[in-house]
């Protein structure tokens, strides 16, 4: 897969390195600043591909929500991953711990995040992670 990632489209991933081509991909194809919320069951890769898009952007950042809700890295992007699996965010949580991170240029990558919660004042995305099978895993991106 060496193509830009569209909208609607479902793109079965059959193994780690697909995955991390397809993480690539939508980075090439996904303009800075933008925010990606990244939904799905339990180990359907949302956290991989957050790390693939940090390894993308020249940057090692990423953990899972047991280690950090908030995680920030710089590279060649500035880059803020926020991971909602154990709590969802308050009110000002937006306002107060990820708005004063936004430093040109940045990506946001929200695991477990509603979207449409707060404006960023940039493009939103959504990627739907699926099980399909014990090895594949199914992406679809929207734009909300």
């Amino acid at each position: 897969m060496n193509d830009s990632i569209s909208l609607g489209k479902k793109y079965h991933c059959n193994s780690l390195s697909e995955s991390k081509n397809f993480a690539f991909n939508l980075a090439t194809t996904l303009a800075p600043p933008y925010v990606l919320y990244l939904n799905g069951d339990l180990g359907t890769g949302k956290t991989f591909l957050c790390q693939s898009i940090g390894t993308f952007y020249e940057t090692e950042l990423v953990n899972s929500s047991s280690f950090s809700r908030v995680t920030t890295s710089v590279g060649n992007i500035n880059i803020i991953h926020c991971d909602f699996y154990r709590t969802k965010p308050e009110d000002f949580f937006f306002e107060f711990q990820i708005e004063p991170l936004l430093i040109d240029p940045w990506v946001l990558l929200i695991e477990w995040g509603e979207v449409g919660g707060w404006d960023f004042g940039c493009r939103e995305y959504e990627i739907e992670a699926k099980h399909i099978s014990k090895n594949v895993r199914q992406y679809t991106l929207s734009m909300h």
